[in-house]
């Protein structure tokens, strides 16, 4: 149980964005999965004749409970959304992206400013 229960907040730790994904999605795959299953037990839903429902909704469960291991490794395509990263890492990674930007923006106005220099010249010429 312990590898799909990560430490709470309450706690002191910060949970990486990937074990909050796996948290979420293990907790939604149980409840759908509880809720046809009572359902099915209520009559709400019936095996002898089949709805979209019967199927989809226990469904959607079983796909959030196989997502949810995926996605607290950090791994596939929920891994770019939900990085495996401590909060250190994170703010080191969000500063990174953020200097780059700010020297790319500096690059393009220089050239901006460089382009309205020349055409300026070329104006003037005329």
């Amino acid at each position: 149980m312990s590898r799909w229960v990560h430490a709470s907040p309450m706690c002191g730790r910060h949970m990486t964005p990937a074990a909050s994904a796996q948290r979420l999605l293990f907790g939604t795959g149980l409840g759908l999965i509880l809720a046809s299953g009572l359902a099915l037990g209520s009559g709400q839903l019936s095996l002898t004749h089949p709805g979209a429902l019967t199927i989809v909704i226990p469904a959607i469960g079983i796909f959030c409970l196989i997502l949810a291991p995926i996605a607290g490794k950090g791994d596939g395509v929920l891994g770019s959304i939900f990085p495996n990263e401590d909060r250190g890492a994170m703010e080191s990674r969000v500063e990174a992206e953020l200097v780059w930007v700010k020297k790319d923006t500096e690059i393009g106005d220089a050239w901006a400013k460089l382009e309205e220099s020349v055409l300026s010249k070329d104006v003037e010429e005329e």
